[in-house]
């Protein structure tokens, strides 16, 4: 449980924080009279950060377009460069299928993670079953097996990778984001001595 929560905390401290800090604003207001304008304004900023995610995942037009920047930004900032390994996961791949594409980056991505796992000796989940792609990318974040802007990075591209495999209509940019920026985002997923 501790673990969960460390996770919580660190995937969301500002979120968190924004939000208990209104909430905290919000309480202190009303306790001294009924719900006045600054709690309700109060109450609504620490719905914000919560709100914003999930404008950002919508799959509305264009609403994956969000995430593919954000993620095109996160790995243009970063000094990730792929080398042979990392083009040569895609280098068979030559459909122009969107969801096709992300799913191969999934897979490549999971493949990378395992590998690593494996690699630190990391042990399964507390009921011994394999772990999905996001406690197996926060557990190697956490040992320091993995970059902390790759579990980011990661936790923005995990409900796109998981609409692609779903069958969710990306539009056609799927297919240029996971061949262009796929083996920068395997490039991210290197062990780290640590």
């Amino acid at each position: 449980m501790n673990s969960f929560l460390y996770s919580v905390w660190h995937s969301h401290r500002a979120k968190l924080a924004l939000s208990l800090f209104c909430l905290l604003i919000a309480a202190f207001d009303t306790f001294w009279q009924e719900i006045s304008p600054i709690a309700a304004g109060a109450l609504a900023l620490a719905v914000v950060p919560w709100v914003v995610g999930l404008v950002e995942r919508i799959s509305a037009p264009g609403g994956f377009e969000v995430v593919f920047a954000k993620v095109e930004r996160q790995l243009d900032q970063s000094d990730a460069v792929a080398d042979e390994e990392d083009l040569a996961a895609f280098k068979y791949f030559e459909s122009s299928d969107p969801n096709l594409a992300i799913a191969m980056l999934r897979v490549q991505v999971e493949r990378r993670l395992r590998q690593i796992a494996e690699d630190v000796m990391l042990e399964p989940d507390s009921r011994g079953r394999p772990r999905t792609l996001r406690t197996l990318a926060d557990a190697l974040g956490q040992q320091g097996a993995i970059p902390k802007e790759a579990v980011m990075l990661l936790h923005d591209l995990m409900p796109v990778m998981s609409e692609a495999v779903h069958g969710v209509d990306l539009g056609s940019r799927g297919s240029d984001f996971a061949l262009t920026y796929g083996p920068r985002v395997l490039s991210l997923l290197k062990r780290t001595e640590g």
